[in-house]
């Protein structure tokens, strides 16, 4: 299985794309690549696999991938023993891949006006029940999992998530 793997998470709008986002230029210089289903980037020197696709569009990451990507994540994992894989996103980001996985799991929590603000100025469609089903899942992997709580409500905040999760792929 592969050295290390770190799950991102978290409500809509908390900024995971963003800071996946800001993670992936501090991996430069990546390429593409393609398992099965799963797809994102590499770093073959660090090590370090990127899951997910990341374009200029409001939703990427894991969210890009297909809804059956699972299996053949883990197939993928099973087959890069000394790399580091870190991914965002609702696809691979669930109980049932964390009760076969070992992840280090992390949640970005953010301030409910903020989380409104974000929605607003992306223009989301996301409707309120789509948003709710995204709450109780991330509140049943906190209850049901160790996890990071790491705040991102504001630039600092989001500055110290991305260390933290920088140093644990270096």
């Amino acid at each position: 299985m592969a050295k290390r793997i770190i799950a991102i998470g978290g409500v809509p709008a908390t900024g995971k794309s963003t800071l996946m986002k800001e993670i992936i230029k501090e991996c430069m210089p990546l390429k593409t690549f393609k398992y099965k289903l799963v797809r994102g980037l590499y770093n073959i020197d660090k090590k370090i696999y990127i899951i997910g696709i990341y374009d200029n569009s409001v939703f990427s990451g894991t969210d890009k991938l297909s809804m059956a990507t699972q299996p053949d994540f883990i197939e993928f994992i099973n087959k890069i023993p000394e790399h580091k894989i870190i991914f965002e996103g609702d696809r691979l980001f669930n109980q049932s891949l964390f009760n076969k996985v070992d992840c280090e799991i992390i949640v970005l929590k953010v301030d409910e006006d903020i989380i409104e603000q974000r929605h607003h100025i992306r223009q989301d469609t996301q409707s309120d029940q789509f948003k709710k089903a995204k709450e109780t899942k991330i509140k049943n992997i906190l209850d049901n999992n160790n996890v990071v709580l790491l705040n991102n409500n504001t630039n600092e905040d989001s500055i110290k998530a991305k260390e933290y999760i920088l140093n644990l792929i270096r």
